[in-house]
């Protein structure tokens, strides 16, 4: 099933993009085509997300994803709001050269699958679907991955700060992933393209108690808050302290809940140096508000 998934997502970006160009100028208003297939991606999300069984879900998502790929090829679509979509998470990058779509859809057993894609600024433009193949390698956090092996998550935040290191820029992403009934993941990733401009994921920038990662993540018990996030008051990628609700249970995740104290990573060095027990008490950071991207219908807890 999990090939049959990723031959079908495949197949439906690698058809050619052609976008088209009016003498250089970019249209100042977008075409009614690109409304009419929000229209149909909004229904079509919301049965990818209530659909009464995996089949369903999974059915409306595949059909999902081809109109996402069919309005993706219009002209303006880089720039095109999309804003009536929920449970989709939208982003650009800094530089607005590129742009993350992802979403997760329920499967059986309480299991999820992430899907997404980036679409490039450029013309022709790209589009590179993201293959959700973390559960074979749950906890690499030494080594990058391509676009077809991605670690999937719902992203809901990119450090406004672009990382530039011997001519490769690094973009710093920041998920969540439901992950099974009784423990929930958030993530701090790095986005960069190798020299042909393929995605590449990971990236030896964080500096741990447990050496250089290419990636980091918290999990925790899925009945309480937890937080990762970039907060620009601190320029820092703040998180929670976590620890077992109850000692017998110190090493299992589905057991670890925040302790009121936060560690964080800040950038030094040319590479996101740990910092543990930071003072956030005189910041103006809401670090209890949930989920910067809440208008997208994610809630990352």
């Amino acid at each position: 099933m999990r090939n049959l998934f990723a031959f079908l997502f495949v197949t439906l970006f690698v058809q050619p993009l052609f976008a088209q160009q009016q003498d250089g100028v970019m249209q100042q208003s977008f075409s009614q085509e690109l409304y009419d297939e929000q229209v149909r991606l909004t229904e079509l999300m919301y049965w990818a997300q209530y659909g009464d069984s995996t089949f369903d879900r999974n059915d409306a998502n595949y059909l999902f994803i081809r109109g996402l790929v069919r309005s993706l090829r219009i002209e303006g679509a880089f720039d095109f709001p999309f804003d009536s979509l929920r449970f989709i998470s939208i982003l650009y990058t800094p530089d607005k050269k590129y742009r993350l779509f992802t979403w997760q859809v329920k499967q059986d057993m309480g299991a999820w699958r992430h899907f997404g894609c980036i679409l490039t600024n450029e013309k022709p433009a790209r589009i590179f679907p993201l293959l959700d193949r973390s559960d074979e390698f749950v906890g690499r956090d030494d080594t990058t991955f391509d676009h077809k092996s991605w670690y999937g998550l719902a992203y809901f935040q990119i450090v406004p700060e672009i990382k530039k290191i011997k001519g490769i820029t690094y973009y710093t992403l920041i998920g969540y992933d439901p992950h099974e009934p009784f423990s929930r993941r958030k993530m701090v990733d790095f986005l960069w393209f190798d020299k042909q401009g393929v995605p590449q994921f990971g990236a030896p920038l964080l500096a741990t108690p447990k050496g250089v990662k290419y990636r980091f993540h918290i999990e925790y018990a899925a009945d309480v808050t937890a937080q990762l996030r970039y907060e620009a008051a601190m320029k820092s990628i703040v998180f929670d302290n976590l620890i077992p609700r109850h000692p017998e249970n110190a090493g299992l995740s589905f057991d670890d809940v925040p302790d009121g104290s936060f560690n964080a990573f800040v950038w030094k060095k040319k590479r996101w140096q740990y910092e543990d027990n930071v003072d956030v008490r005189m910041q103006d950071v809401p670090l209890r508000e949930g989920d910067p991207n809440k208008k997208s219908g994610l809630s990352p807890r």
